[in-house]
């Protein structure tokens, strides 16, 4: 389980938004979890050349952790427009280890998800540096990009021929190549829909965020996304939505 968030941005990065994951880090309500917060580590990936690179990564909680705060005045220096996918774990597959750390990064794509994928067969290839389904997904969502040549039909593809397959608690994910920004949400818990969200928000000519909760990311027109939506945000940040 998780916290995360993706944004496209052209001009200065809502910092904001990494400061409320912060606090989701520590406070965050979890269902059926008596302690709140999502402590098992984080992650936050960007773009460099058209290439993702891990502006931070770390095991520790992102509220108590140093080098978040640090990763955060990094994107100040980031090149514009650009790309960032951030998240805050809470285990629930595979233990607190630094290989099972979202974002995952597998041949030039950012991955991110929320939620538990049952059944997902390991990588046959033997790519997985850890223990997740997260990580298995993001190795299905590459290989099919390199097979389509599109992110949104990489992930299309990936959901119907492997997730909807399977028993999940919820399958929200965020996946870039530096080029797009692809999200999806579903859930099978109709009690847990809340928990497992993801909202968009689009400042015009500024920003476009896909996040979870963090409430100061919707500055702008903000709305939610649907149950088995995926979107798609470009660096130009048109936005495309479709219900699989």
């Amino acid at each position: 389980m998780c916290r995360m968030l993706g944004v496209v941005f052209r001009k200065k990065f809502p910092e904001e938004t990494l400061s409320e994951l912060k606090i989701l880090s520590e406070a965050g309500l979890i269902p059926g979890e008596e302690k709140p917060g999502h402590r098992d580590g984080w992650g936050i990936v960007a773009f460099e050349g058209g290439r993702p690179r891990y502006l931070g990564r770390s095991v520790k909680p992102a509220f108590s952790d140093r080098a978040y705060d640090e990763a955060i005045v990094d994107v100040e220096r980031l090149s514009k427009p650009n790309i960032l996918i951030a998240h805050v774990r809470a285990a629930s597959s595979g233990g607190v280890a630094i290989e099972n750390t979202h974002p995952f990064i597998v041949d030039g794509l950012a991955f991110a998800h929320n939620g538990t994928v049952k059944g997902m067969k390991a990588d046959p290839r033997g790519r997985a540096k850890g223990k997740t389904d997260s990580e298995i997904i993001a190795h299905l969502v590459a290989d099919r990009m390199r097979e389509k040549g599109s992110l949104m039909s990489a992930m299309k593809s990936v959901v119907r021929e492997e997730i909807d397959k399977r028993t999940f608690t919820g399958a929200v994910m965020l996946a870039s190549d530096g080029q797009v920004l692809v999200g999806y949400r579903d859930f099978s818990i109709p009690e847990r829909a809340a928990y497992y969200g993801l909202k968009t928000a689009e400042s015009e000519g500024s920003a476009v965020s896909l996040f979870q909760e963090t409430a100061a990311s919707c500055k702008g027109e903000c709305s939610e996304v649907g149950k088995r939506e995926m979107v798609s945000v470009s660096l130009e940040l048109d936005v495309i939505r479709e219900t699989l």
